[in-house]
């Protein structure tokens, strides 16, 4: 696959749901929809209800996510709620009222109304032989990257249904990410599409210098060895102000995950102007 970016960005992620529950709540079909507005491919985090309805929620429970959750409802599994009662709950904000937590039905009917509308799913607590069930009755499969942590289910969901995405996920400490990186370079990829990488503040980080735990270096050195073997390579900076954002974007990286769209589109094209005016 050619990944020759130039000066675009390109695949990119609205993590948890659009807005990240930080410029749109989580968990609800605005803040999906929000994201696809913006030209990205918003998240959905796959978990299953007591009664077989598979939905987008990231955590295994709601403290964090519904505002006003009551007592009865706190601590409670989403695997041990029906549908029903995750429905009957209030998902958005005071600024954007009226949501609620979507099924992937609902994401999926969307989605095949609109064959521009692209969308990842985040491996939670689902049986991928019913997810692919149920994403091949909608017809969706090239509309959809699987990513999760764990390779074996990326590769599961793979042979499940050939025509999907897959991206392995790796987090943690500088170590252990370049660890599992280097373990996957070793066995060319084994198929992924994409790695995702995320970059974790340095505790000694202060402004005007780089951030993040994986070194300038690090990154440069992993993009070379995606980019030479057809895979794509896109960060996770939980944090960034418009000065990272340009510093990662001059090393080449073009495909991000984000919980501040607007931020990132917004600095993106101004580093992007920038780099036009100062190449005439």
């Amino acid at each position: 696959m050619n990944h020759d970016t130039g000066n675009r960005i390109i695949l990119w992620e609205a993590h948890r749901g659009g807005g990240g529950g930080i410029e749109m709540p989580e968990s609800c079909l605005a803040g999906f929809e929000f994201g696809w507005l913006l030209g990205a491919r918003p998240e959905a985090d796959v978990n299953r209800t007591r009664d077989g309805v598979i939905v987008s929620v990231h955590d295994d429970t709601l403290d964090r996510i519904i505002p006003e959750l009551p007592e009865s409802m706190k601590g409670r599994k989403i695997s041990a709620m029906t549908y029903e009662q995750l429905r009957s709950l209030e998902s958005g904000n005071a600024a954007c009222p009226g949501q609620h937590i979507p099924s992937l039905n609902e994401l999926f009917e969307r989605m095949k109304k609109d064959p521009e509308k692209h969308m990842i799913l985040d491996y939670k607590n689902v049986d991928l032989r019913e997810l692919a069930e149920l994403i091949a009755a909608y017809g969706v499969a090239g509309q959809l990257t699987f990513a999760s942590c764990q390779p074996e289910k990326c590769r599961e969901i793979k042979a499940l249904l050939p025509e999907i995405r897959i991206k392995v996920w790796i987090g943690g400490s500088r170590e252990k990410i370049l660890g599992t990186f280097h373990s996957l370079a070793e066995q060319s990829f084994s198929g992924f599409e994409e790695i995702q990488l995320h970059l974790n503040d340095r505790p000694d980080h202060t402004s005007g210098e780089w951030r993040y735990q994986l070194t300038a270096d690090d990154i440069s050195g992993a993009l070379k060895c995606t980019a030479g073997a057809g895979v794509l390579l896109q960060v996770l900076p939980w944090k960034f102000e418009k000065d990272d954002l340009f510093r990662i974007l001059e090393l080449g990286i073009r495909s991000f995950a984000v919980d501040y769209p607007i931020h990132f589109i917004r600095w993106s094209a101004e580093y992007f102007a920038r780099q036009k005016k100062e190449s005439r």
